[in-house]
């Protein structure tokens, strides 16, 4: 199995087409490789185009905070049955969710960005990061038309773990925009998150989290506006899965 280090990035750079790619790392990796998705249009996307690939059963993992949209628990039961595939699903740590609730509440993330912080640390971020201890590769749906945060992402990042592993995260969609997406769902016949279809006089969803932290957008406001709304001076709304972190 390659060594992750900037020497394999060199060689997958020079695979463009992001269907190759996808097929490429999981015959490399195996189940060491995998998509993480949330239900947005990308990480859908990327399923599809694994069984495209010739991948029959990809590794497919979702972190469920256990307060998601009905609409996306629905989802992933329809992405499992088009592609007779099996999502696993991640949970936080049921104990530190009870003593996180006693101390600051259930809804803690309205009362300051430091517990909305403590909250996705725990939901998701924990969650995700045991899911990595599994991982060589993580293919992620990010991409860059989503947030000015998102915007300077490379298709290639060598992250580490809390042992200090390496991990290539990838995300084979990143230049693809939402109308890329969406028509590649439509031709496809991917399944597509009810949400992201509704549209209330130019008020739609642009993305999906949690039930709560998760508003529609108006026409005229970025991608990002309908997460964690009243927090409006954050420019940078991030759950913390993709973050890059700074080396200790």
């Amino acid at each position: 199995m390659p060594e992750i280090n900037e020497n394999l990035i060199s060689e997958l750079e020079k695979i463009q087409d992001p269907q190759e790619l996808i097929g490429h790392l999981y015959r490399t990796f195996g189940n060491r490789c995998a998509i993480g998705t949330s239900g947005q249009l990308t990480g859908t996307a990327m399923i599809d185009q694994a069984i495209q690939a010739g991948i029959t059963k990809p590794r497919v993992f979702t972190i469920d905070t256990l307060r998601l949209f009905p609409e996306t628990y629905q989802l992933f039961e329809a992405i499992e049955k088009r592609y007779q595939i099996h999502i696993e699903r991640l949970e936080p740590d049921s104990q530190k969710l009870g003593e996180m609730v006693k101390e600051h509440g259930e809804f803690l993330f309205f009362d300051s960005k430091e517990k909305q912080e403590l909250c996705c640390g725990l939901r998701k971020v924990e969650p995700n990061d045991r899911a990595l201890e599994t991982l060589d590769v993580w293919l992620a749906g990010l991409r860059t038309d989503q947030s000015q945060e998102r915007s300077g992402k490379s298709r290639f990042e060598i992250i580490t773990d809390k042992k200090g592993r390496s991990i290539l995260k990838v995300a084979p969609l990143l230049f693809w925009t939402e109308k890329q997406a969406r028509d590649y769902c439509a031709v496809h016949q991917v399944p597509i998150h009810k949400l992201l279809n509704v549209n209330h006089n130019g008020w739609y969803y642009e993305s999906l989290g949690c039930v709560i932290c998760t508003t529609p957008i108006g026409p005229t406001e970025p991608r990002r506006a309908g997460r964690w709304r009243w927090f409006k001076d954050d420019a940078n709304k991030e759950c913390g899965l993709h973050v890059v972190k700074k080396d200790e």
